[in-house]
């Protein structure tokens, strides 16, 4: 007895039909750097905003969840630098008033390096492991308000044989927001 099976295109193109009448409410914001108000002499972290956006699997809702994480980061191609230590963060609102969460955490913090990989696949298959220290630390829970605001960080890095380099960070935020209702394919092609 023959059994007939309905084969790989009829598993491809189901759910991209499912997918496509699935609807996305998306309610997201994003902060992005207006002003660097520090001129920076030594190395700094580089600092990314977190939003911890959420996703349903095909349609939901997709939104921003405060309170918003700040991560610091520092890629080091000469694997000297063993740690960041953080004494002092605030967030200022355009009104003057000081992120409670911000003046809440407890500082200095200290973050260790780790050994960071980066994969590029080369023509003929071969793929080349770039290396390299990261000095990464993250404060969760630190911006609690859809706001524009100011960011102060002050620390020091502490390179392998002791010696520290001061930095201070000191940048403005603007926000955006982004809201609608979309199909899930559409939403997803424009990520």
């Amino acid at each position: 007895m023959k059994s007939k099976t309905l084969g790989l295109p009829f598993l491809l193109l189901a759910p991209a039909l499912l997918l496509n009448s699935c609807n996305v409410r998306y309610d997201t914001v994003s902060f992005h750097e207006e002003a660097d108000l520090q001129d920076a002499k030594t190395p700094v972290p580089k600092i990314e905003i977190d939003t911890n956006i959420t996703a349903g699997m095909f349609g939901g809702d997709v939104k921003s969840n405060k309170p918003y994480d700040i991560q610091a980061y520092y890629m080091d191609d000469t694997f000297t630098f063993a740690s960041a230590e953080f004494t002092s963060l605030t967030v200022m609102y355009a009104d003057g008033t000081e992120d409670p969460a911000a003046a809440a955490i407890k500082l200095p913090q200290v973050f260790q390096h780790r050994i960071h990989e980066t994969f590029n696949s080369m023509d003929g298959g071969a793929v080349v492991v770039t290396k390299s220290r990261i000095v990464h630390a993250e404060f969760a829970d630190i911006i609690s308000r859809d706001e524009p605001f100011t960011l102060q960080i002050k620390g020091k890095f502490t390179k392998d044989d002791g010696t520290t380099i001061p930095f201070e960070i000191k940048r403005k935020y603007d926000i955006s927001r982004e809201k609608g209702i979309q199909s899930w394919t559409d939403f997803v092609s424009g990520c």
